[in-house]
């Protein structure tokens, strides 16, 4: 389609290049808008579905931390805020070296066995703190004690200064988890505080089983090179993400979807602190990745990432394609066809300019041709009449097109009945007598062009003339008003010329009415009537306007004419004049009215009968 479009335009260069740079450009401006408006749309569709699951995942892993939170607070008011615990545990802080293992001993033969049991609930440290944050008893590591917590375990340094509640993801001396660290109190004196933590695996492991989604896990690397003990960091894996392990355990059970294909470092998006998700067109994933902070220093010091897999964004890229290169070539078509028009109106236009210009020489010439003039507009009305016709036709043609689909459709349904049958048939059968009737009355009126001239009802062929122009005056709402005198009137014409006549003022009202677009109502009057003995009088009245005064003593003029010179010649009432006033013995002339003009023409009687 290009090539046929720039095959012509290459061929029609020399003729118009206003023309082609014109329509370039404007064919390269709505090309891009077109393209601009569908590629818009399809990130903004995209954007929105990306937010959705965003939004989807951070909800799911909040209501999965929750509930782990929810078992923390459980844990923490059956098992560990208990005067059996607390009284055991409340000189831990004040007493030597020998007491501390002491009561270090027996709370963790008290919590061992509870210990275990709550494992089933992926229960991953129980933790117990000294007031000044050093560690006293890790349940998971019973030998590792006496450290020094504050400057690696901010949420311990907070409940213990605080002797608040606080809760989080951090990173510790041997792992990381879900921490919820509960300040000690027994008789309002506080003697520490107990951390119940969930591991990560934990988490993702409730997410798949939940959610069913693919999950893995990124921890800052600079976090866990400064707090982690030496021989618990191969417990950790590089990741794609420059500034980020994967936690070994996770990374074992559910490998990344994405870590071969997808080699895009997400770090500085992370670190920005909100959840994103993107697109892995390669394994048609959308990976959602969520920043998990420090509850204390607000640092994102992780991430959960969520892998899933999804075909919308998949469909709406090929359904972008799909629609853009319909449009374009929509588009081409579109501008190939008004290319073509456009030449062709340029190519009209010059060929009127030329024939004026040899109308007018010709005119200076010899004025004899006018005859030869008068009948080239014979000709162009038929071009008229052609339109008229095809008015007449148009719905007829629609009746005939629907019946006959009818009848295939019932036929190929099976349910083609005598009655259905019959109703379209009939239909199509009176369309068909319509059709044929209105070629008989234009078969007639070409009949009537004869040189001849014959008797005939002035009334019958004003009606016939109507019935010419009565789908374009319909297609326009023109209202046609006839009065016409009850006794049949008789005159002798060549029955052609007075039908040109008729067409010619007719048209020209039509066209008034047109232009004159502020008369609500549009109306032409016609009337017969007999005038004195011998004559009768047919009127012609518009509610247009009327003509302009300066134009009132040219509009009988040859050549003149109100409309644009690729529009009209000036020869249609100029033939209406040479036509009553030579052919037919009569006289035209018209009269400005109230609301429009009124043209009026005179014609001999004939008294004898047909």
């Amino acid at each position: 389609m290009l090539q046929l479009l720039y095959g012509t335009i290459l061929k029609e260069y020399t003729m118009n290049k206003k023309i082609i740079f014109k329509f370039a450009m404007i064919y390269s401006l709505l090309s891009f808008l077109l393209l601009f408006l569908f590629y818009s749309n399809y990130k903004k569709t995209t954007e929105e579905y990306l937010q959705k699951k965003t939004t989807k995942h951070y909800l799911n892993y909040k209501s999965i931390y929750n509930r782990y939170k929810q078992i923390a607070n459980i844990v923490f008011e059956t098992e560990i805020n208990t005067n059996e615990i607390l009284s055991l545990y409340k000189n831990a802080y004040t007493s030597n070296k020998t007491q501390k293992m002491l009561i270090r001993g027996k709370l963790y033969n008290l919590l061992k066995d509870k210990y275990k049991q709550l494992k089933v609930y992926n229960l991953k440290q129980l933790h117990f703190h000294l007031p000044n944050n050093e560690s006293f008893l890790r349940m998971h590591r019973p030998n590792i004690f006496g450290d020094n917590l504050s400057n690696i375990r901010l949420t311990v340094s907070i409940a213990n200064k605080t002797k608040k509640y606080t809760h989080g993801f951090e990173e510790g001396r041997i792992f990381n988890g879900f921490r919820f660290v509960y300040p000690l109190n027994y008789n309002n004196i506080h003697i520490g505080s107990v951390e119940i933590s969930f591991s990560v695996l934990a988490l993702i492991d409730s997410i798949k089983e939940n959610y069913d989604t693919n999950s893995n896990f990124l921890i800052r690397k600079d976090i866990v090179d400064k707090k982690v003990f030496k021989e618990e960091k191969s417990n950790y894996l590089q990741s794609p993400n420059k500034d980020f392990y994967f936690e070994k355990s996770v990374y074992n059970k559910y490998k990344p979807l994405s870590v071969h294909k997808d080699s895009v470092d997400y770090t500085n998006k992370i670190l920005e602190g909100n959840s994103f998700s993107t697109f892995i067109e390669e394994l048609n994933l959308i990976k959602t990745v969520i920043p998990i902070k420090n509850p204390i220093s607000n640092q994102v010091v992780a991430a959960l990432c969520i892998c899933e897999e999804d075909f919308f964004i998949k469909d709406a890229k090929r359904n972008f394609f799909i629609f853009s290169s319909f449009s374009i070539i929509a588009l081409t078509l579109i501008f190939y066809l008004f290319f073509m028009q456009k030449i062709a109106n340029e190519k009209l236009k010059k060929t009127n300019k030329n024939l004026d210009r040899r109308i007018q020489l010709e005119l200076k010439r010899n004025r004899k041709k006018d005859a030869s003039i008068l009948n080239q507009s014979k000709m162009a009305s038929l071009a008229e009449l052609l339109n008229n016709l095809a008015h007449q036709w148009r719905q007829p043609l629609n009746i005939i097109s629907t019946s006959s689909s009818g009848l295939s459709l019932h036929k190929e349904m099976n349910n083609l009945d005598d009655k259905t049958f019959e109703m379209l048939t009939s239909s199509i059968n009176e369309q068909t007598q319509f059709l044929s009737k209105t070629l008989d009355e234009f078969r007639e009126f070409l009949n009537d062009t004869e040189e001849e001239k014959k008797t005939v009802i002035v009334q019958d062929r004003v009606n016939n003339a109507l019935k010419i122009i009565e789908k374009t005056f319909e297609y326009e709402k023109i209202d046609i008003i006839k009065k016409f005198h009850e006794e049949d009137l008789y005159i002798n014409i060549n029955v052609g010329d007075l039908i040109q006549v008729l067409l010619n003022v007719l048209n020209n009202s039509k066209e008034a009415l047109i232009k004159n677009n502020k008369t609500s109502k549009k109306e032409v009057k016609i009337r017969i009537k007999k005038i004195i003995e011998n004559k009768v009088l047919i009127t012609i009245e518009d509610n247009a306007g009327g003509v302009k005064e300066e134009y009132k003593d040219k509009i009988f003029d040859p050549y003149f004419t109100t409309k644009h010179e690729s529009i009209g010649t000036g020869i249609s009432l100029y033939l209406c004049y040479e036509l009553i006033t030579t052919q037919c013995n009569g006289k035209i002339y018209f009269k400005n009215k109230k609301e429009g003009a009124k043209f009026y023409i005179e014609l001999p009687l004939k008294e004898q009968k047909l």
